[in-house]
């Protein structure tokens, strides 16, 4: 990831509770960066279509959103040399049991992203969304799973080092995904300009290689005249198999 100053930077989490205000929350850094990080990537099939060219079974619907897995360190025996201690952003409410165990402890550090994280809204009902930042790298999403191990213990059995194992699926509001991945195909909504030459036939046979849907096309756009299209007008073109 990006450095700063011959210094890593850190990792930084920002949970927020408007899904269309992304990054306008509560910051929560960490004391280490984490020990690994992947992102997977993945495409969207249908089976039970097929593409018309080729050997392909299976007809690409969409881009899926990204999933992020990284894990966490978290240390309290203050022997690391770049031992740290968690950042938090102003409008942090620490519950009394983090209060208790102390912000950085380690116990203290786990509750407290936790708590950040699967805080309930009580008007929307859902759990809080969640921007990673690093470096150039940037997702907004919903934490998915969380998986601690402790790996140290004082004698009175008070963790000392654990990990956590986290996952965090991509979230992105509809306004901002659909335009991305709107496909010129029959079985997804989009609109068209008329265009010189136009005819309602014509562009049902190009939309949707059937020419005697303009009666239906006519329908939905409510067209009094479909013979006398305009230029420069717009046309609604919805899924095919909404106009059986």
């Amino acid at each position: 990831m990006a450095e700063k100053s011959g210094q890593l930077e850190k990792i930084e989490f920002i949970f927020y509770e408007d899904e269309a205000n992304p990054g306008v929350g509560i910051k929560y850094k960490p004391a280490y960066n984490p020990t690994s990080f992947s992102v997977s990537h993945s495409s969207g099939y249908d089976p039970s279509k097929k593409t018309p060219e080729g050997d392909m079974n299976k007809k690409f619907t969409q881009l899926n959103p990204r999933s992020v897995s990284l894990e966490l360190f978290f240390d309290g025996t203050n022997t690391s040399p770049t031992a740290g201690t968690v950042a938090l952003g102003a409008g942090t409410s620490l519950t009394p049991d983090v209060m208790a165990l102390g912000v950085n402890s380690v116990e203290g550090q786990i509750r407290t992203f936790l708590n950040l994280a699967y805080k309930i809204n009580k008007t929307k009902h859902v759990p809080r969304f969640v921007q990673i930042g690093w470096g150039h790298f940037l997702l907004t999403g919903v934490l998915a799973s969380a998986n601690v191990t402790y790996k140290m213990f004082n004698p009175d059995g008070t963790p000392l080092r654990a990990t956590m194992s986290i996952t965090i699926n991509e979230s992105i509001p509809d306004k901002l995904w659909k335009p991305e991945n709107m496909l010129l195909s029959p079985d997804l909504s989009k609109a068209r300009i008329v265009e010189e030459g136009d005819t309602l036939p014509l562009l049902c046979y190009k939309e949707y290689e059937d020419a005697s849907l303009y009666p239906k096309i006519a329908a939905v756009n409510n067209l009094k005249n479909y013979r006398k299209l305009k230029q420069g007008m717009e046309l609604l073109f919805p899924p095919i198999d909404n106009l059986a």
